[in-house]
């Protein structure tokens, strides 16, 4: 049992001791039979609300009336704790969102819950809890929760059965606050990005996905093929979402409206700040890789960027394109580009400092260091000086020309 389960068992242990009925349930015992490391662990309790308040002074009560929840901030973040007050476990787990989240674990060890949730979980298989209709009725957003959960858990596929009843119930999920699909959507391309994307075919909702990419909209198989061939780097999410934003829209380089579109979306989904920005400037700057530029505009975009962000252009480029003249033009500037990294990479031995130009050139800290600093980078990424002399020495005939 990971720390996190742990750390919930513990709180259930205390609601034990008070004399209510209590047990680990849904995503955390699921992950412990499937011997995963499970992100959060939640209890589901006969106590009630006031009893929680009672017991547990520094938590609050979060949510609409009918899906509240008690949360309990602790070590390791926040526990959740929901109250059957009134029902049954019984009952409780009858309402949860799939067989394979419908089950509960007892401090004792004691599994709850029915044969096929526990047929379902060694089989991999994705299915409602119950009539799809109910569930999706009580919250339409478990139609993206499916899919996400298909490209979360390895190995485990949709039932037939599950992506039917969603097509059939055509769940509206205008219902649903815009953050909440926002962390379907983060959770689902951070998990297996094809399996979430057929995923959504399946179950008739790509067109979750369409406010993304663009006014052209077009079908389903370059954006699974392009996904394939995308190297996802140290910021997979970040690349693939700027992909799918990407496949359907033309090569304009720079597209300021497909930043302005992807942005708009990515903050309605209310996903993080930097991730949001830094996703619509792929998206606006997609085209770097197979566009003329010269040899100073992408030393500057480096300077501006980082080699990060260089390598995320060329791995969408690469990915997106299937033109052998736009392939051409990508290995020709990713040739130029491993220059310029070169010499950024030695910037530390060949550039002086700021203190170094303030000692050299008597200067105070300022607008005229920083503008010679750049100046100076810039000048070695373009010629590339071998020694911080060589560098000095072309700063003073900088300093008579600025």
């Amino acid at each position: 049992m990971n720390r996190i389960a742990a750390r919930s068992m513990e709180l259930l242990r205390i609601l034990e001791r008070a004399g209510f009925e209590s047990v680990l349930v849904g995503g955390a015992v699921r992950d412990l039979l499937l011997g995963r490391a499970s992100e959060d662990a939640d209890i589901a309790t006969e106590a009630s609300f006031s009893d929680l308040a009672a017991l547990f002074p520094c938590g609050k009560i979060v949510g609409p009336p009918g899906k509240a929840v008690f949360l309990v901030p602790g070590e390791g973040g926040r526990r959740e704790i929901s109250s059957f007050d009134g029902g049954s476990l019984e009952a409780d787990l009858a309402r949860r969102d799939f067989t394979v989240n419908a089950l509960a674990l007892r401090s004792t060890g004691e599994l709850v819950g029915t044969r096929r949730s526990r047929r379902d979980i060694g089989l991999r298989i994705l299915r409602f809890n119950g009539r799809s209709a109910d569930r999706l009725v009580e919250d339409p957003l478990r139609a993206l929760r499916l899919a996400r959960f298909a490209s979360t858990l390895p190995g485990f596929s949709v039932h037939r059965s599950a992506s039917s009843g969603v097509r059939s119930a055509a769940p509206s999920l205008e219902r649903c606050a815009p953050e909440r699909v926002g962390r379907e959507m983060r959770l689902g391309l951070a998990g297996d990005p094809c399996v979430f994307v057929r995923s959504l075919a399946a179950c008739g909702l790509l067109h979750m996905l369409r406010s993304l990419r663009g006014a052209n909209r077009g079908g389903l198989l370059r954006p699974l093929l392009s996904l394939r061939r995308l190297d996802g780097g140290d910021a997979p999410l970040l690349r693939r979402t700027a992909l799918l934003a990407s496949c359907d829209r033309d090569g304009a380089y720079p597209d300021p409206d497909g930043e302005a579109d992807v942005l708009r979306v990515l903050n309605e989904w209310r996903w993080p700040g930097a991730l949001c920005s830094e996703t619509a400037l792929l998206v606006r700057l997609r085209g770097a890789p197979a566009a003329r530029l010269t040899l100073q505009e992408m030393a500057s975009l480096l300077l501006e960027r980082g080699c990060a962000f260089w390598d995320s252009l060329f791995a969408l480029g690469d990915a997106v394109s299937s033109d052998p003249a736009v392939g051409r033009r990508i290995t020709a500037n990713r040739e130029r580009f491993a220059m310029l990294a070169v010499r950024l990479e030695n910037e530390k031995e060949c550039v002086p400092s700021g203190d170094e130009l303030m000692e050299r050139f008597s200067l105070s800290s300022g607008p005229e260091v920083g503008i010679l600093m750049y100046e100076l980078r810039m000048e070695h990424l373009l010629r590339g000086f071998s020694t911080k002399e060589e560098a000095l020495e072309h700063g003073a005939e900088l300093r008579k020309r600025l």
